[in-house]
């Protein structure tokens, strides 16, 4: 699993890609560039920075400049960014992931993480936004996007136990006694819709949900 992941409103869930030759840079694609207004960012919980280091995130869109859009650490591992029209051109940006080798689209766009000393992120995004606004970021529903904001996404046993809770609590309604009073049963067709209805949530919105199945 990388270390980042990014989801935009009605696509997959994508995981950034570690660039083998600069293991500090990590870059995905997103299609359909031309209706992006929203982004999530977030760390998915694999690992997470070393002390004192974060990250910037950069996005490059078709026919435009990189431009620097915000950024993460341990303590903000996650954002949301409404971009448009709050964009701030980047020519580090443009430096850092000109060479990561992703096809060209004219509706694709590409965003490029960098991990950095945190001093260094945080002078980076002062300056973009001295100069011109930087995306803006919904930080309450961002740090309800990963499970890896309370740790959780790291341990497996977890995991488990949030899938379990959210599965009981849909099935407990649909019990049915048995007609010797020894339990119940449910119709497998209820786990079947706890199914479809749980894959469908990963897909559009990650694993950020399973925080309310307690």
């Amino acid at each position: 699993m990388s270390m980042f992941a990014f989801v935009v409103p009605g696509q997959l869930l994508k995981q950034a890609v570690q660039i083998p030759e600069s293991p500090e840079r990590f870059v995905g694609q997103i299609e359909n560039a031309a209706s992006l207004n929203h982004l999530c960012v977030f760390l998915t919980g694999a690992a997470p920075f070393p002390e004192g280091w974060g990250c910037t995130i950069h996005l490059g869109l078709p026919g435009k400049d990189w431009q620097l859009i915000g950024s993460l650490s341990n303590h903000k591992p996650s954002a949301i960014f409404r971009l448009r029209g709050t964009f701030v051109a980047s020519g580090q940006s443009a430096a850092a992931f000109a060479t990561a080798g992703l096809a060209n689209s004219d509706n694709v766009a590409t965003i490029g993480i960098m991990c950095e000393p945190l001093e260094q992120v945080e002078a980076q995004v002062g300056a973009a936004g001295a100069g011109s606004k930087v995306a803006d970021v919904t930080e309450s529903a961002s740090q309800a996007v990963v499970l890896a904001s309370n740790g959780v996404a790291s341990n497996p046993v977890l995991v488990a136990q949030k899938v379990a809770t959210n599965l009981m609590h849909h099935v407990a309604g649909f019990a049915q006694p048995l007609p010797n009073g020894g339990g119940s049963w449910i119709d497998l067709n209820v786990v079947e819709k706890w199914y479809n209805n749980f894959e469908r949530k990963l897909r559009t919105g990650g694993v950020g949900f399973l925080l309310q199945s307690d």
